[in-house]
C-alpha cells in the first residue's frame, strides 16, 4: 500500500505534511514507514497493515503526541498567540474525525492540496505562507495567510511539532528561533522519539555568529547520527538530502518568519554512504571547528566552516585550513583537537575540485 504527499512547491509545508503522515501511519501500524522522495512527491509506504475500522481515538501512542512536551506545538502555532492550544486541539479533532477520506485521497497520486480556502498555514511552520498580522489589533489592517484544507494542514502541523526542531539563537544582537526540518530523500519511520533523537542532537546551545552558522552546524551533527548508524548496520540506512532552516523572529505586534533557506546534504551523505567508519574524523573535526568557533575572537573560524559545509568547494576548504592554522599557532586549540593527515585527506575528497 502506497501513499503520496504531493508536492505544492512550499518546501516546508510538504517536507512536514509528509513527516506527519509517517507519524500517522506508524500509529495506526505499529510499525515501520519507508519515505522516499520522488521529486513530484513524497511516496510513504508502511510495512504493517491499517486495520478495516481503524481509528485514532483511544490510542495510547495517538495521545501521547499531544500531551508529551517534547512535542513543540506551542512553536508550532508561535505567530499565533493565545490560541497555541486551541489549535493543537483542532490538529486532533480533524485527524480524527477525517482519517478516512483523508487516508483515501493520499493514495491517490494525483492528489492535490486545495489552495485558498480551508485553514491559515502557520508562519512557525513556513515562511512563504505568512503575511500581515495574525491577532486584533485597534486598526483595521490584515493581511489574509495562505489557506490550505483542513486535513493537509492538520498533517503539516502534526509533522512540525514531533519532527521539526526549534531553537533560540542571537543573530545581530537579536533572539530569534531557529526553525529547522530535514528533507528525508529514503528513510525508515519508527517511533517518532526514536527520529526526535536523530534529528534533534544536542549541543545547539553554543553562541553562533547567524542562522546559517547554527544549520551548519546542525548539518554536521545530524550526519554524525546517521554515521553512527551506518557504522552499526554495516551501511547508510536512511538518507536525507537537505536541511530546510529560517528564523522567528519577533516585533512590537507579532513573531513573524524570515526567509527560508535550504542546505544540501548530498556530500555528508555520500561520504557516510562511502565510508562510515573513515567519516567519523571529519566530522569531528568539522564538529571541533563549530564549537571553538562559537567561543569569544572565534568569529573567523565560525564563518569559514560554515562556508565549506554550505559550498565544499576548494576555495572554501583552503581558507578553513589556513584560518585553523591561525589558530594553532596561537595555542588556541588543544592537542587531542589537532587533524591527522587522513582526516584532512578525508575531508578533500569530498570537496568539489
Amino acid at each position: 500500500m502506497q501513499f503520496f504527499v504531493t508536492k505544492t512547491g512550499l518546501d516546508a509545508f510538504d517536507t512536514a505534511r509528509a513527516w506527519g503522515l509517517a507519524v500517522l501511519l506508524n500509529v495506526l501500524t505499529q510499525d515501520e514507514v519507508r519515505l522516499q522522495d520522488a521529486s513530484w512527491a513524497f511516496i510513504l509506504e508502511p510495512k504493517g497493515c491499517i486495520p478495516q475500522n481503524a481509528q485514532l481515538t483511544g490510542l495510547g501512542s495517538w495521545g501521547t503526541l499531544f500531551a508529551a512536551g517534547d512535542v513543540q506545538w506551542g512553536s508550532v502555532f508561535v505567530t499565533q498567540r493565545g490560541r497555541q492550544g486551541a489549535k493543537k486541539e483542532q490538529v486532533r479533532q480533524i485527524l480524527e474525525t477525517q482519517l478516512h477520506s483523508l487516508l483515501s485521497d493520499l493514495q491517490r497520486p494525483d492528489n492535490l492540496v486545495e489552495i485558498g480556502s480551508g485553514e491559515n498555514v502557520p508562519g512557525g511552520l513556513e515562511p512563504a505562507a505568512f503575511k500581515g498580522l495574525r491577532h486584533v489589533t485597534k486598526a483595521s489592517y490584515r493581511e489574509d495567510q495562505l489557506k490550505v484544507s483542513e486535513g493537509h494542514w492538520a498533517l503539516s502541523c502534526l509533522g512540525m511539532a514531533t519532527c521539526g526542531t526549534y531553537r533560540r539563537i542571537r543573530e545581530a544582537g537579536q533572539d530569534r528561533w531557529l526553525v529547522l526540518l530535514p528533507v528525508p530523500q529514503n528513510v525508515h519511520f519508527n517511533y517518532f522519539r526514536d527520529v526526535q533523537a536523530l534529528m534533534r542532537p544536542c549541543g545547539l546551545r553554543l553562541r553562533y555568529i547567524g542562522v546559517q552558522n547554527a544549520a551548519a552546524h546542525y548539518a554536521v551533527q545530524l550526519a554524525e547520527q546517521l554515521r553512527r548508524r551506518a557504522a552499526a548496520q554495516g551501511s547508510l540506512q536512511d538518507r536525507f538530502s537537505a536541511i530546510l532552516y529560517f528564523t522567528l523572529f519577533g516585533t512590537r505586534q507579532q513573531v513573524k518568519p524570515s526567509q527560508g533557506n535550504q542546505l544540501n546534504l548530498t556530500p555528508l551523505m555520500e561520504a557516510i554512504q562511502e565510508d562510515p567508519h573513515g567519516t567519523e574524523a571529519m566530522l569531528k573535526w568539522l564538529d571541533c571547528c563549530f564549537r571553538l568557533g562559537a567561543t569569544g575572537g572565534a568569529e573567523e573560524l565560525a564563518l569559514a566552516v560554515t562556508e565549506l559545509v554550505m559550498r565544499w568547494d576548494l576555495d572554501a576548504y583552503e581558507k578553513l585550513v589556513k584560518v585553523f592554522v591561525r589558530f594553532i599557532a596561537r595555542n588556541q586549540v588543544r592537542y587531542d583537537n589537532l587533524p591527522y593527515e587522513r582526516t584532512l585527506l578525508g575531508v578533500m575528497k569530498n570537496v568539489k575540485v
